[in-house]
Formats: C-alpha cells, sequence, structure tokens
C-alpha cells in the first residue's frame, strides 16, 4: 500500500503546480512517504514566484489546507456541504477520468469543451454524495489554465469556482489577480492614434479588476500577502498613480505585509517617474543606510546621478555599501570616473581594494579601473595621470587591462607627447598585452592632423605586422590622407579592404571550422550575418540563414538582429520591418539591435512619423537605440527642421549610462559628430544664433573640443559633404556660415579650414565657390601656397572650368613645379581626362575632356623637369 500510495502522489506532483506541489508534498511527509520525498527533492528547482516569498508561502499553504477543509463543509448548489468523510480521497480524485480529461483539455488549449465539460460534471456532482471539487482543485486548475491557455483563462475559471458555490482563499485570488496584471502590463501603448487609446484603456480596465478582487478578498477577511500585493504595486510606477500606490501602501501595513525589498524599488521608481527627484534620493539614501537590498538598477541610475551632479562626497560614502552587490557596470563607470575627475585617488584605491577584497569579478575591476583612469585624464594632468594607473598596479594588485593604456595613449597623443605614447605601446608589446586598433589609431590621426603622412600609413604597416585588424577609424583617416594626396587609387583601393576583409575572413573562418569538424552555433551565424549587413551582400546573408536552419540551429535574438540589420541596409526596409513583427507576434524578444536598424531606415527614408514613434517606444521599454541609429534618426530630423527635437534627442545621447561598451574614442568621437550634426541642422535653417549658443554651452560644458569640432565640420566638406550613409546635409555654403558662426564667437578660421573648403568645392564641382575661399584665405591673411593651388586646380577642373584652370597653372611656381610630387598630383588630377582623350581624335578635342589644360599641363611638365631630391 506504501508503495502504491508513493506512485500515485508522485504522478499527481508531476501535473501538479508549485502550489499544488507544496501542499501534497506536507501531506506526503505528515504521512512519511520515502517516494514524494525523493520526487519533490529532485524537482525542487522548478520553482515559481508564487513560492519565492517565504512568509506568503506558508500563509497561502497554510490558508489553503484550512480553507481545503473548510469548504467541504460548506454549501454548494444549494446541498449541504459534505464532510471530509465524504469526499473522495486524494488518489481517487487524480485518477477519476473527468479530472483527467478536464486537465487534458486545458493541456490542449480547449478553454470552450473545459467549461463544456466542468458544467457537465457539476451536474453529476450535484447528484453525488461525494465530491473532490473544492478550492484546492480550482487552484490547480487556475494555475494549468494559465500555464498552457494564457493569462485570459485565469479569471473565468475563477468565476467558475464562485458560481459552483466554492469560497476562495488567498491562493485562487493571488493567482488571478497576478494573471491580470501581467495582461495589464502587456497591453501596452504600441501605437499611436486610436489604437494606442484602446490598449491603455483596456489595459487599465485589467489593472481595475485587479484592484477590485484585492478589495474583496479583503472584504472576505482574507488576508493578501506579499505576492498578491506585489503585481499591482509593480504596475503603478510606470502610469504614475501616486495616490493609489500610498493607499496600497497603508493597506499592506494594515495586513501587515512587510514594505520592504522590492516594494521599496517601486516606490523610488514611482517618485522618479513623477518627477519628484529628491523624493527619491532621499527614498534611496535611506533604503541604502537601512542596508535594504536595491535593485542595481536604481543603484547604476544613482550613482550615474550623482557623478554626473559631482557629488563626490556622496559617492565615496555611497559606494562601499553598493560595490559588492552591484550586478553591472552601469553606474559604476560613472562613479570612478567622477573620482578621477576630481582627484580623489586615494578614494578610488580604497574602493578598488574593497572591490578585490569582496570578490569583485575581473570585468567589474578592470571596468573601474579603466573609469578611474579615464576620469583622471580627463582632467588634463597627463603626469599625473601617468603616475596614477601604476599605483593602482602596485597597491591593489590589478594589472592594467588594454583600455587603460589605449586612454593614455591617446591622451598622449592630444597632449602633443607622441614619444610618451610610443613607449606606452612598447610596454604593451613587453607584456604580452593584448593589441587593437584602439592602441594605433590615436598615433594615425595625429600623424594625419599634422600632414605626417608616409607615418601614418607606417603605423597601419605596423598594425599588419602585429596582428591588428585595422577599424573603421583607422581607414577612414588614411583615406582622408589618400584624398589630401590626390591618390585617389590607393584611397579606392582601402576602401575595398576596408568592406571586404572582414567578411572574407569570417567566411574563411567558418569554412575553417566545418573542415575541422566543429560545428558553428547561433552566435557564430549572427556574426557572420551581421558581417553581410556590413557590405550590404543580402544573398550571402540569406543563404548563411538557410544553411543555419539545415544544420539544426534554431535562431535566437541575435541572428534575427542581424537579418532586420542585413533587410534595412538593403532597402527592403519592409522586409524588415514585417519580419520583427511576426517574431514578437510569436512572443521571441526581438532585441534593441534589429529595431535599431529599422529606426535608422526609417529615418534614412525620410519616415519621421514612424521613425519617433519607434524611438519613443524603445525608450518607454527602457531601451536605447544603437549610438548609429540615434545619431541618423538626428540627422534626419535636423534636416527635416524639428530643431527642438533635434535637441531633446542630442541631450539623450549625452547620458552618459549609454552604449557603455563604447571606449572612450568612440564616445567622444560619436559626440564630436552629433555636435557637428546639430550645429548643421541650424544652420540649415537659419538658425545661427541657436547654433552660436550651443557651440558656448559646447565650450563651457566641455563636451567636445570646439577647436576640434569645427576642424570636422571642415572635413565633412571637403569629403563633399556626405557622411557613412550617404546622406548629403553639408555643402560649401553651409561652410561659410560656419566660417561666420567662427567669428561670431572670437575665433578665426584656419588654412585647414579654408582648404578644406577648397577640397569641398572640387567635391561638389563649384569653381565660383572656389574663388570665394580664395577671397577668404586673404582675408585672414593666408597666401595661396602649392596645396592650395592643387586643391584650386582640382576644383576648376572638377567644374571644367578651362580658362580658370589654365590661368592657375600659370601662377604655380617654377620651384613648385620641379617638385615629382607635384607634377603626379596634378597628372592624377586630370586622369579620367587624359583617358577620355585617347577614345578617338574627336574625344581628344572635346570641350569635357579639357584639351587645354591637358596640353598646358603638358608643356609645363617639359619646361620644368623634376629636380633630384637631396638630404640637406
Amino acid at each position: 500500500m506504501m508503495m502504491m500510495r508513493g506512485v500515485l502522489l508522485q504522478r499527481a506532483l508531476r501535473t501538479a503546480s508549485v502550489c499544488d506541489r507544496a501542499l501534497i508534498f506536507t501531506s506526503a511527509v505528515h504521512q512519511s512517504c520515502p517516494a514524494v520525498e525523493e520526487l519533490a527533492t529532485s524537482e525542487s528547482g522548478h520553482v515559481e514566484e508564487l513560492q519565492s516569498g517565504p512568509t506568503g508561502l506558508n500563509d497561502m499553504n497554510r490558508q489553503c489546507m484550512d480553507s481545503r477543509y473548510a469548504v467541504r463543509g460548506t454549501t454548494r448548489h444549494g446541498t449541504p456541504g459534505r464532510t471530509r468523510a465524504q469526499s473522495k480521497p486524494a488518489s481517487e480524485l487524480i485518477q477519476d477520468p473527468r479530472i483527467m480529461m478536464l486537465f487534458k483539455l486545458v493541456r490542449e488549449r480547449k478553454f470552450k469543451e473545459l467549461q463544456a465539460a466542468h458544467e457537465q460534471m457539476m451536474k453529476e456532482e450535484a447528484e453525488s454524495d461525494e465530491t473532490g471539487l473544492d478550492v484546492y482543485f480550482y487552484s490547480r486548475l487556475m494555475t494549468q489554465c494559465v500555464r498552457h491557455a494564457g493569462n485570459e483563462t485565469a479569471l473565468p475559471v475563477f468565476e467558475l469556482m464562485t458560481e459552483a458555490g466554492v469560497t476562495p482563499n488567498v491562493v485562487p485570488y493571488t493567482i488571478v489577480i497576478r494573471a491580470l496584471m501581467d495582461l495589464a502590463d502587456n497591453e501596452k501603448a504600441h501605437h499611436s492614434g486610436q489604437q494606442g487609446l484602446n490598449e491603455v484603456a483596456k489595459s487599465e480596465t485589467l489593472a481595475s479588476k485587479a484592484v477590485e478582487l484585492l478589495h474583496e478578498m479583503r472584504g472576505r477577511g482574507i488576508r493578501p500577502n506579499e505576492l498578491t500585493y506585489k503585481p499591482i504595486m509593480s504596475w503603478l510606477p510606470a502610469r504614475k498613480r501616486d495616490a493609489q500606490f500610498q493607499e496600497l501602501k497603508n493597506l499592506m501595513a494594515e495586513d501587515g505585509v512587510a514594505f520592504d525589498g522590492v516594494f521599496k524599488f517601486y516606490e523610488i521608481r514611482l517618485a522618479l517617474k513623477v518627477g519628484d527627484l529628491k523624493k527619491a534620493e532621499r527614498l534611496y539614501i535611506a533604503a541604502k543606510k537601512e542596508n535594504a537590498k536595491i535593485a542595481s538598477s536604481l543603484d547604476a541610475f544613482f550613482l550615474s546621478a550623482f557623478a554626473q551632479e559631482d557629488r563626490v562626497e556622496e559617492l565615496i560614502e555611497l559606494l562601499p555599501k553598493v560595490l559588492p552587490v552591484m550586478n553591472s557596470d552601469k553606474g559604476t563607470a560613472s562613479a570612478f570616473q567622477c573620482l578621477g575627475r576630481h582627484g580623489k585617488h586615494q578614494a578610488a584605491m580604497k574602493c578598488l581594494t574593497s572591490l578585490k577584497k569582496s570578490g569583485g569579478s575581473s570585468e567589474q575591476l578592470n571596468c573601474s579601473f579603466v573609469s578611474y583612469i579615464l576620469g583622471s585624464s580627463k582632467a588634463k594632468k597627463l603626469e599625473e595621470t601617468l603616475g596614477l594607473w601604476r599605483d593602482v598596479e602596485e597597491q591593489c594588485r590589478i594589472n592594467a587591462p588594454p583600455e587603460v593604456f589605449n586612454i593614455l595613449i591617446d591622451s598622449c597623443c592630444k597632449h602633443g607627447h607622441v614619444s610618451w605614447g610610443l613607449d606606452l605601446l612598447d610596454e604593451m608589446q613587453q607584456r604580452g598585452t593584448k593589441l587593437s586598433p584602439y592602441a594605433f589609431n590615436p598615433f594615425i590621426c595625429d600623424f594625419a592632423r599634422w600632414g605626417m603622412y608616409e607615418e601614418a600609413f607606417e603605423m597601419k604597416a605596423a598594425m599588419g605586422r602585429l596582428g591588428v585588424q585595422p577599424s573603421v577609424v583607422t581607414y577612414s583617416t588614411l583615406v582622408n590622407c589618400c584624398v589630401k594626396l590626390g591618390d585617389m587609387e590607393q584611397a579606392y583601393n582601402l576602401l575595398a579592404e576596408m568592406k571586404q576583409a572582414r567578411l572574407d575572413r569570417a567566411l574563411e573562418v567558418l569554412r575553417e571550422m566545418l573542415s575541422a569538424g566543429v560545428q558553428p552555433d547561433s552566435y557564430t551565424y549572427s556574426m557572420l550575418i551581421f558581417a553581410c549587413s556590413m557590405v550590404r551582400n543580402e544573398d550571402k546573408a540569406v543563404e548563411l540563414f538557410e544553411e543555419m536552419l539545415q544544420r539544426g540551429v534554431q535562431p535566437n535574438a541575435g541572428i534575427y538582429s542581424a537579418m532586420a540589420s542585413v533587410f534595412a541596409r538593403c532597402g527592403k526596409l519592409e522586409r524588415s520591418i514585417e519580419m520583427v513583427k511576426e517574431i514578437e507576434r510569436r512572443g521571441e524578444v526581438v532585441g534593441t539591435k534589429a529595431k535599431s536598424a529599422i529606426l535608422a531606415g526609417l529615418s534614412l527614408a525620410g519616415r519621421l512619423g514612424e521613425a519617433l514613434a519607434l524611438y519613443g517606444a524603445l525608450k518607454r521599454e527602457g531601451a536605447f537605440p544603437e549610438a548609429y541609429a540615434a545619431g541618423i534618426l538626428l540627422v534626419a530630423v535636423g534636416k527635416a527642421g524639428d530643431l527642438d527635437r533635434m535637441f531633446n534627442i542630442f541631450e539623450d545621447c549625452r547620458k552618459e549610462n549609454l552604449w557603455t561598451k563604447l571606449t572612450y574614442q568612440q564616445r567622444a568621437e560619436f559626440l564630436n559628430v552629433r555636435c557637428i550634426n546639430v550645429v548643421l541642422g541650424c544652420i540649415r535653417h537659419n538658425q545661427l544664433g541657436r547654433a552660436l549658443e550651443f557651440l558656448r554651452k559646447v565650450k563651457d560644458e566641455n563636451i567636445a573640443d570646439v577647436a576640434v569640432l569645427f576642424d570636422k565640420i571642415f572635413l565633412h566638406i571637403s569629403n563633399g559633404g556626405r557622411d557613412a550613409n550617404e546622406m548629403c546635409w553639408l555643402d560649401v555654403d553651409d561652410g561659410f556660415a560656419v566660417v561666420a558662426a567662427m567669428r561670431e564667437l572670437g575665433l578665426s578660421p584656419s588654412r585647414m579650414a579654408l582648404e578644406a573648403l577648397l577640397d569641398g568645392c572640387a567635391s561638389m564641382n563649384d569653381s565660383e565657390q572656389a574663388q570665394r575661399v580664395v577671397s577668404e584665405m586673404e582675408k585672414e591673411g593666408l597666401a595661396l601656397n602649392v596645396f592650395s593651388q592643387i586643391r584650386l586646380f582640382r576644383a576648376y577642373v572638377a567644374a571644367e572650368d578651362e580658362e580658370k584652370a589654365i590661368e592657375l597653372l600659370q601662377q604655380i611656381d617654377p620651384y613648385d613645379w620641379q617638385d615629382v610630387h607635384v607634377q603626379f598630383i596634378l597628372q592624377q588630377t586630370l586622369q579620367p581626362h587624359l583617358e577620355a582623350a585617347q577614345d578617338s581624335p574627336e574625344a581628344a578635342q572635346a570641350p569635357e575632356t579639357l584639351p587645354g589644360v591637358r596640353q598646358k599641363l603638358a608643356e609645363l611638365i617639359d619646361l620644368y623637369p623634376y629636380r633630384q631630391f637631396m638630404d640637406d
């Protein structure tokens, strides 16, 4: 008999909910059933939130057991209540074919058939002297219905129970309230207009019903517990329901439910939502003093807030309490940067030592170390920073990660100490520290800025010798060097290398994996498909996706994100949107990257209404688009003239807790470009005053280097006013407006800036504007040198202004004519015309091949043979 009873109870446990298992297990232990004890132990990992609160679980189990026996003494369908002796034993109830049929219908999601079977069973029960349909049974049925048929079924089953005359206890009330609040939370306003209003109304109705049931159970003398209150209290902050939250907080006190832990988190979150930052801060600090458990997201938020406001003392007091429990680097990075900016070396050392002693991960230690050095470098105390990082290594026994070296090298180059940076690079190699393009790019950018182009290319060659793959910044800087040199062939070679190197190498690695018998996983395929998006190779991406499915690899959020990026970048925006919608309909997670790709596509397509709606939806979800997508949206909004929204997006992009994976260099570059976008958005719409006001803000708040900002604006002009996404948002007229803005700020345009305008004139085939640039150079007392003349010649040739081109060739100094490089660049400038002239005698005399310019160039080269260069 003992063995039979164990088998039956094991079967019951396998089909029961967590609450059911607790009840059956309690009964089994009382009867000393080893078989059930063994099964319960083996399945103890299947724990639901309903079982999470120890006090709530004990209360629920106790009330569930008490009510189970009490209900059998109440009346049902107008008949006298049956005593416990008249009820069916648990083993018979489990084997009852009608009960088994009900649960079978639940698993098959046939809810209408379930209702009909229940009604038939009720009729049969009314004629019988025995019943097993009590609150325990209905609680179990509700749990199974929610699990298999969805939250929508909880309330109908609850109503079946009450119609059957069964008095509910805390368990079914908690189940139905949780189900209703889950539904309410899912009914968010994903749409605009009437559809969005309907979703909000539905959410409010569901939440109101849940609150109504809470009051109903209290009216019946049934005491709610922590799990009953939690879903309602978690829903209120996002809707800014301060009064209702306080009302329920008071009810919790009356019911003896502790207002701690997650409830304090909800209260702080509510204060933030309603904009009462002082209250939120007060509640947070009080909770931390009590050592209350607060979600890491709030710790990160307040650390970032205090750091942004430079509240150093609060940070020093808070960090030792927060660091041991933080599960992410958000906030921690901002705090250590603040300590670095303010020179709080001892406090930083103490926190790093504490973090290491408390078992902090290497990732946390590295992030804190890097952030501290980054903050110190921003204080522009280079020599002091170069000493600090060695102190951290020696006293805290933390080896400097590569990012520390990258930051120091970048600072050295920016402060004009390239030799110090090279020493650091040598030390990285001696230590065996992993090298990346971020250790080389500062040198390449610095060399390019000073016209040391050979040195810049030599650094790229060194990267190749050391096995370091160049980054986009590496390529773009060197391409710009080629443009300035007039070596367009080398520029095109670099562009081709940049686009193909990554994908070709990635596909080669995949082939090597397959040859070695190693099966690629979803991560491998997501990287390959993403590489396809970078080179806009839709066919290869689809081929890889199909191959992945054939190999039995299931797609995940990373795969879907990569495919969405491919479709969006290849101009198949609608296909990308439909794919994301289909994934969400299946209840799968799409990921921010996929939505960022769509956001970028919508912005580039000029569908700003949809783009802004998606941007708002991401922010409401607590997410934020990828940096590139936010930047493209900002540009598009600025082009459309919505300057207020453009400034709002810029302020969003400035938040320190975004894009934590970006390095210091990447984030600085991103903000520089966004500053350029904002300035040009203002200038394009004749809002020079707002542009000047913004530039003063940039300068005062040290958002970006204003000089670098202007240099980059003119650099974009020199490239024809197009960005990486081929958006033509800048022309030479804008450049003259920027020159005027510089003079308003008391700055004078440099030679580099004005010569960049000449490059822009060449890119836009505008010789008239080129002559205007020459006039501006004369105003600044900048004489034309041979480089200026070459740029001017390129502009005249591009505009096919033969007369001015010939005149300029005659103005070049004979000494410069003898320079082989000058001759080469001039010939390269005319190369397309020289090739076109060779097609036929007619082509040789055609005006578009500039026969007069070709003839004059040939004459002058013959007249001035290039000289042999000798060392001085």
